[in-house]
């Protein structure tokens, strides 16, 4: 038997979930027949495998769902508010090229299309300043530890 405790003690939790070849558990299958150290431990992880193969989550509660889908709203309130900043940036940050492109080559005037990144990059903001206002709002409005479960 060729076994190196300190280096094969891993393979002692692949050989109880099975994820070991044929030569392989039968080394280690040997190994154990001779150590009581290593049978213990095998023993140990059959308990710990029957145990956690056992436990089952629970259901959560409807106040979870209700938190999750608030959650899930805020998300997607942000991430349109955040999409349009972007997008208002990005447009402005190729508008900022242009302008220094006309003003390098003499032109002059504000193209309709920087209105509008204007308004999208304003208007992202806003959206995101009433998201988290409304979100203070309905949080400061409800109990802080209500959630929590004993």
């Amino acid at each position: 038997m060729n076994v190196d405790p300190r280096h094969d003690a891993a393979l002692l939790s692949a050989y109880v979930d099975g994820e070991l070849d044929a030569a392989e558990a039968a080394r280690i299958e040997a190994w154990v027949a001779e150590d009581a150290g290593a049978r213990r431990e095998v023993e140990r992880l059959h308990r710990l495998k029957a145990l956690t193969g056992a436990l089952r989550l629970k259901d959560a509660p409807p106040e979870v769902w209700e938190g999750f889908w608030q959650g899930a709203y805020n998300r997607s309130e942000r991430s349109l508010g955040w999409l349009l900043l972007g997008l208002g940036v990005l447009v402005l940050a190729g508008w900022g090229a242009t302008v220094l492109l006309r003003v390098v080559l003499g032109a002059d005037g504000l193209p309709p299309f920087v209105k509008a990144a204007i308004i999208a990059g304003v208007a992202g903001l806003a959206l995101l300043l009433v998201s988290v206002v409304r979100e203070r709002i309905h949080a400061r409005a409800r109990t802080r530890y209500r959630d929590v479960v004993r």
